[in-house]
């Protein structure tokens, strides 16, 4: 069982299926954190949960009965916007994990995903950084038709890169030596430029367009 404490981070997931439930399941109740407080088989279920329980991630699988994940996510964050959602999926479920980004999930996740890879990425979201694994991000690039790239300028590019590192308006404004107002405007505004409706799907989308591709990942 978790510790309690503010030091835990609650988790929710939604899955149809019994079996990625129960293994999810296993897999927090492995480490000391991360507390699982529901688990939940459609996307009507998880909101009503969110709505009772508050959790401070989500893990949302995309294809649910009676209410989808994208539809859900939606739902979730207009009942509670600091939950953060992260996207369970398969290799053939790009176009549902863009929208699901574009219902304001935080990031993705393979459904075979190993258990430390998981936490990290909980904790990761949790710290209010965007979980897209640089591989996976590379291959929707290498697989789908890339559409042109926008001109940036060098604000702009060095912008995308602060973003990618999930920093905060006002980490944003101290690297960029302007305030914290200044730099949530220039989000917002490279956000219309590239199509973005979040700072998550900014990320997204400049690895789809190999904007990131000279920036060193740890």
């Amino acid at each position: 069982m978790a510790p309690t404490g503010s030091s835990v981070i609650t988790v929710t997931v939604a899955d149809d299926d019994l079996f990625v439930r129960d293994h999810l399941n296993d897999y927090f109740a492995t480490t000391p954190d991360l507390e699982l407080i529901a688990t939940c088989a459609d996307g009507a279920q998880v909101v009503a949960q969110v709505q009772q329980r508050r959790p401070d991630v989500v893990l949302m699988d995309v294809q649910m009965p009676n209410m989808d994940g994208i539809q859900a996510t939606r739902l979730v964050l207009e009942a509670a916007p600091s939950v953060r959602v992260i996207a369970l999926t398969s290799f053939g479920d790009d176009a549902a994990v863009a929208a699901m980004l574009e219902a304001g999930a935080v990031g993705f996740l393979l459904k075979s995903t190993k258990a430390e890879g998981l936490f990290e990425a909980v904790r990761a979201a949790h710290r209010g950084l965007a979980v897209v694994p640089p591989d996976i991000a590379r291959r929707w690039s290498a697989t789908h038709h890339r559409p042109v790239a926008p001109q940036l300028t060098n604000r702009e590019q060095q912008l995308v890169k602060l973003l990618a590192q999930g920093m905060t308006n006002k980490e944003i404004g101290q690297a960029m030596f302007f305030s914290a107002s200044t730099a949530k405007q220039v989000v917002r505004d490279l956000m219309g430029k590239l199509g973005a409706s979040s700072r998550t799907a900014v990320v997204t989308r400049a690895h789809q367009l190999s904007l990131l591709d000279d920036t060193e990942e740890s």
